[in-house]
């Protein structure tokens, strides 16, 4: 295409042809495939005069050369589905059932399921697109995530309007898999409302050719109506991008090596001077002989708390629970955290255990040994026998769900409703703070307020109570454990209002000088972990004399 008009042309002419050229929608095909995101689907129709669409599909490329022969698509939005096709043969029809319509050659990435205005059209992906590729439709937006093998979801496939766009590396790595040619369609229609005909643009005109060895590009020009005369051009363009090697797929057998084995603090030497080892669980020492002069397998290592943060604070996929940590049916790794202090986790556990993905973020936690494995963990893993952790965390944790069971058992109704909504797994999240600010701290005394005293099962506790007007929750259960000879109902009430009080006052008053006054009193010179952990132990000794209260005779 000639980038000047022929000499003589006004500049109202030039600039009436500058806009029909489409230069940057031009520039978009021949880079098409190549961002972080591809659009697969759009349509759009703007004020201006300017419409148009792109779409994808994949084919073999043994038709390469005549999918390159021709501007126009060789799949449109709509085709693709199961159906019939028939042809003439020996002086009659022979029908045929075809699960793709069209084929042979062409597959969709997308196939649009039209009911022309009865119901909305639905966009499906290609089935075997996601199966191969893992990936999981959210309902509520319709994007798709890819589900890694560490658990996470990663945005695939987002719907923004009448635009799909996919990460580009996916499709490409589905070409390699599947050695596909990738096939990247627009179709652009520029209008403008002008004086001038048609043929005096005809010099722009091209015919099907190919660009850059990829592209095929068809520019035409013609005349419609909008408002009063207009010009439109037409740039009708296709790239062709051939399948990387099979092996760039990641897919086994080619999946990504593992080669992120980051060094670990193992200890200190002489002089102080910290000590690390890789975590690569095939270059430690074992008790079967291998690799004698490196660091042993079991080699603990220490990390502060707040490594567990992450996973605390995403109950729907991770669990941390006495001694392991798990996310879903994924992945799961032991862990030493009977200390309330520090985690440990054995070298050799990390980099067998640990998702590559996850290491980095272990190591900015590490610490050096400055204590041992607990004897709780040294009990299990080398002596095999049980051991119960002594961390206020899990001895809270347990006595909550134990007396819950047996309450149930002895007066016939849970002493504590289930949790629902976002609180469905507070019984998880639930911990001594992992530091020592304030959002931690609130959020811990939140859960704990949420299970000790909102959960309450206020109906059957005031069940066979006489009414009074205008009484709690708390102050109910005090009459009740009163009115079955409960012999602890002061103190426990008085526990329970004061995690209430802590909850109300801190949460609504921590930046204020009257509720740092009334923080400072309750602490009593603890740190606020020290003080989480201490109101646990109180109501695990709570929950203890519960479980074993009987109904009166």
């Amino acid at each position: 295409m000639s980038d000047a008009a022929p000499s003589g042309r006004s500049s109202e002419h030039q600039g009436v042809a500058a806009i029909l050229r489409q230069v940057d929608e031009r520039q978009y095909i021949l880079r098409s495939g190549e961002g972080p995101w591809t659009v697969i689907s759009d349509d759009w129709h703007e004020e201006g005069g300017r419409n148009g669409g792109r779409f994808v599909a994949f084919s073999d490329p043994a038709h390469r050369s005549e999918v390159l022969g021709l501007a126009g698509w060789d799949l449109t939005k709509g085709d693709g589905a199961p159906g019939f096709s028939q042809h003439y043969e020996n002086d009659e029809w022979v029908t045929t059932y075809e699960r793709n319509s069209a084929g042979p050659y062409i597959e969709p990435l997308i196939i649009v399921q039209q009911f022309h205005g009865v119901v909305p059209s639905r966009y499906l992906i290609n089935q075997e697109f996601s199966l191969l590729m893992r990936l999981w439709e959210e309902p509520v937006t319709g994007n798709f995530y890819a589900i890694l093998y560490d658990g996470s979801k990663e945005l695939a496939i987002k719907v923004e309007g009448k635009r799909i766009s996919i990460r580009t590396p996916l499709l490409r790595r589905y070409q390699a898999a599947r050695q596909l040619d990738l096939l990247l369609f627009t179709d652009s229609v520029q209008y403008v409302d002008t004086d001038f005909d048609a043929d005096e643009f005809e010099y722009m005109r091209e015919e099907d050719h190919v660009e850059n060895g990829d592209s095929v590009i068809f520019f035409g020009i013609g005349d419609g109506v909008i408002a009063r005369r207009a010009v439109f051009s037409r740039l009708l363009g296709k790239r062709v991008l051939p399948p990387p090697p099979q092996e760039d797929s990641g897919i086994w057998p080619w999946e990504r090596e593992d080669d992120n084995y980051p060094e670990f603090i193992i200890g200190e030497d002489q002089n102080g001077r910290e000590v690390r080892c890789t975590c690569d669980h095939e270059k430690l020492a074992n008790y079967f002989g291998a690799n004698p002069e490196a660091p042993h397998y079991l080699t603990p290592v220490f990390f502060r708390r707040e490594v567990l943060q992450r996973y605390y604070d995403d109950p729907g996929l991770y669990r941390v629970e006495d001694g392991r940590l798990t996310c879903a049916a994924m992945w799961s790794v032991q862990i030493d955290n009977a200390n309330p202090d520090v985690v440990m986790v054995f070298l050799g556990d990390i980099g067998r255990d640990i998702p590559n993905s996850h290491r980095d973020h272990w190591r900015a936690y590490n610490v050096a040994p400055l204590q041992g494995m607990s004897e709780t963990t040294f009990r299990r893993s080398f002596l095999a026998q049980f051991a119960d952790s002594p961390n206020p965390e899990h001895v809270f944790k347990n006595a909550y769900l134990s007396a819950q069971k047996a309450w149930l058992a002895t007066w016939g109704w849970p002493l504590y409703r289930e949790a629902t909504g976002l609180d469905a797994q507070l019984i998880d999240r639930i911990r001594i703070p992992l530091n020592d600010t304030d959002a931690e701290f609130e959020s811990q005394m939140l859960a704990l307020a949420k299970l000790l005293v909102d959960l309450l099962n206020e109906k059957a506790v005031a069940a066979g109570l006489p009414k009074v007007n205008g009484e709690k929750g708390i102050d109910k259960f005090g009459r009740f454990l009163a009115s079955v000879g409960y012999a602890e109902v002061d103190r426990d009430v008085a526990l329970l209002r004061q995690i209430q009080t802590i909850r109300s006052r801190i949460s609504a008053h921590t930046s204020g000088a009257g509720g740092l006054s009334f923080l400072a009193s309750q602490l009593d010179g603890m740190s606020k972990p020290e003080f989480v952990k201490e109101l646990m132990r109180r109501a695990t000794q709570m929950l203890g004399d519960l479980e074993v209260l009987e109904t009166p005779a």
